[in-house]
């Protein structure tokens, strides 16, 4: 599974181990404790690692795996999940289960 994506003078390619769309709800109570993490790490996962778009209120996102030694969070990557799409990653919703 990888994320291939074009930037100024150079192409991105970020490879993961495991992917997973529809891993963890957005709801009102996770954006306000993931928001009010010390200065440091404020805002994290509250957004899209590879396009940035933040999450918005009860929205489903994905949780992704990068190999060791590349560059990007070194932690597990939230994903919405049209990036999730983008690499045919499996439906894992957790609250079905």
């Amino acid at each position: 599974m990888e994320l291939t994506k074009v930037i100024p003078a150079r192409r991105k390619t970020v490879k993961f181990r495991w992917a997973y769309k529809n891993f963890m709800q957005a709801t009102e109570k996770y954006l306000e404790i993931r928001n009010g993490l010390h200065s440091s790490r404020k805002g994290s996962m509250t957004r899209c690692d590879w396009c940035k778009k933040p999450f918005e209120k009860d929205e489903w996102f994905g949780l992704a795996q990068p190999n060791a030694g590349q560059e990007g969070p070194k932690r597990n990557w939230a994903l919405c999940n049209n990036c999730c799409d983008l690499m045919d990653a499996p439906d894992r919703n957790l609250a079905q289960v």
